[in-house]
């Protein structure tokens, strides 16, 4: 009876390792960011190329800060509420880069121009890739970034293999083809959720009727300081708003080392652990708003300010805060020169020619925590589509963060913002 009950287990054994095998080849997507039920990943359907990196040399610095402190300055101009600003200038960047693929004519080299100064968008890609594989590569912090493309599946759009290889080679962009209805709001939503590690749980309230696709950026960042508070450090203390009340807030004090300065602020450097990332602040001159501030700011001048820290010993108090912050991004980028992409003369035949697309939004959410133990900061940029018709110690300076102050989440070897905001009021 052993015997026979051997072979039934060996023929049952020989039986469900195919099976298996099969599951395990064809059933599930290690690379898939999550388990989507309704949409039709096209991610793996998608040739790929082996991407070329580009280093991040003065050009690509110039221009990204050019575009970040652009980016932010139109931003603060068109927001009239005082309300706390929050940007991830990166996230835009990505996420109109991966959509400029697809503009041809014209709308590609305003957005080109827009961009990366005129860099032709294949060597921008390509110092984009470099970029990002930097930027992601921790140890210390955590950096997640994530790219998707959301296709309408009622409207047949035939996509240019060109683009979606593109997307897929530089971005890491997974594509999804599914009918914009309430499932797939909830499918893109999810999403949103996951690739922010839950810090940003709902982007979109609607989809539009007239949508075509939705070409989106996720990043996420947790960091630690490098060097801890202790309870002897941390006081309930006064900041004053941008209105002239006050409020009681819980001040963080310490003393830092790296001094920034330009002709209208004063600010500091405090590290993450592993200081591949820092926090970065500055507080405007007495009497300046940080509109007013932010005004005087260019990418050159922003560059430079950062080039010419200063060791020195910083006395500091920071406030903790945390916020979140929703913005349409499209006036502020027609501001700053990009017109033709949002109008119905937009050429965007690279990514499908269909039927004529332009860009109709760019939606941009991000949020952040600052506290005693450090920062988490998330953000997302959708592009949705439509169709279109030391010798001697100096003195300790003091740099009190206790009325409105700017500041940033920066990237230590080239000084770029991943993250730009303010604080007015807390």
């Amino acid at each position: 009876m052993k015997k026979n009950l051997k072979k039934t287990i060996k023929k049952i054994t020989g039986l469900l390792l195919p099976i298996i095998l099969l599951l395990s080849l064809f059933g599930c997507d290690n690379q898939n960011p999550r388990a989507i039920s309704n949409p039709t990943n096209l991610t793996q359907n998608i040739s790929a190329e082996v991407p070329q990196g580009k280093p991040c040399d003065e050009a690509f610095l110039t221009s990204a800060a050019d575009f970040s402190i652009d980016l932010f300055k139109q931003s603060l101009s068109e927001d009239e509420s005082h309300e706390n600003l929050l940007l991830s200038p990166e996230s835009v960047l990505v996420a109109l880069s991966m959509t400029a693929n697809g503009a041809s004519g014209s709308t590609r080299s305003e957005m080109e121009t827009l961009l990366g100064n005129g860099t032709p968008i294949s060597e921008w890609n390509a110092y984009l890739y470099e970029y990002n594989q930097k930027l992601t590569n921790t140890n210390d912090v955590s950096f997640h970034m994530g790219n998707s493309i959301w296709i309408n599946e009622t409207e047949n759009l035939q996509i240019q293999e060109h683009f979606l290889s593109t997307a897929k080679s530089y971005y890491d962009a997974f594509v999804f083809l599914e009918p914009f209805d309430n499932d797939c709001l909830s499918d893109m939503n999810q999403w949103v959720s996951h690739e922010t590690d839950n810090m940003i749980h709902h982007l979109y309230s609607e989809i539009s009727p007239n949508a075509s696709l939705y070409l989106t950026n996720a990043l996420a960042f947790n960091g630690k300081w490098n060097n801890s508070y202790t309870d002897e450090q941390i006081h309930e203390e006064t900041f004053t708003n941008h209105d002239g009340t006050s409020s009681t807030v819980t001040m963080l004090n310490s003393s830092e080392t790296v001094f920034v300065k330009d002709d209208h602020a004063t600010g500091f450097i405090k590290y993450y652990e592993g200081e591949q990332y820092a926090f970065l602040a500055l507080l405007p001159e007495s009497g300046m708003s940080v509109a007013e501030y932010a005004a005087t700011l260019t990418g050159e001048s922003y560059l430079e300010m950062y080039e010419n820290q200063q060791s020195q010993e910083v006395l500091v108090k920071l406030p903790e805060f945390s916020y979140d912050y929703t913005t349409e991004l499209k006036p502020a980028l027609q501001q700053m020169g990009m017109h033709e992409a949002f109008s119905g003369s937009a050429d965007f035949c690279d990514l499908t020619e269909s039927i004529p697309l332009k860009i109709d939004s760019v939606l941009h959410k991000a949020c952040i925590q600052v506290d005693r133990n450090g920062t988490k900061a998330a953000a997302v940029t959708s592009v949705i589509m439509d169709k279109a018709t030391a010798i001697e110690e100096p003195e300790p300076v003091c740099v009190y963060l206790d009325r409105p102050f700017v500041y940033a989440i920066i990237d230590v070897e080239t000084g770029l913002p991943v993250f730009m905001g303010t604080i007015t009021t807390l």
